[in-house]
């Protein structure tokens, strides 16, 4: 049972992350709001996490979920940035 809840997280993860993702994207402001420092330690938690889990634990299923907050966190982390440049 909870190697198939467990299946499930990539998916319930990525869809946790499409609002804030949304919601940068369509913004016409600087997205002062998003703390950078705070999304760039989660970043730095989820990049050390995908490289434990692909060299240390071989998990595939905990290798997906990680790649997946890793691609957003960054692209959460991208966004801002260019809109902090372009909204200056």
């Amino acid at each position: 049972m909870i190697d198939y809840l467990y299946s499930t997280v990539g998916i319930v993860v990525a869809i946790a992350y499409m609002p804030q993702a949304l919601k940068l994207w369509r913004s016409t402001s600087a997205c002062s709001d998003i703390s950078l420092p705070t999304w760039l330690i989660w970043d730095y938690t989820a990049i050390v996490s995908l490289l434990y889990s692909l060299y240390t634990l071989d998990d595939f299923k905990l290798s997906a979920v990680n790649a997946v907050n890793v691609f957003f966190i960054t692209f959460i982390i991208g966004i801002t940035l260019y809109k902090r440049r372009k909204y200056k």
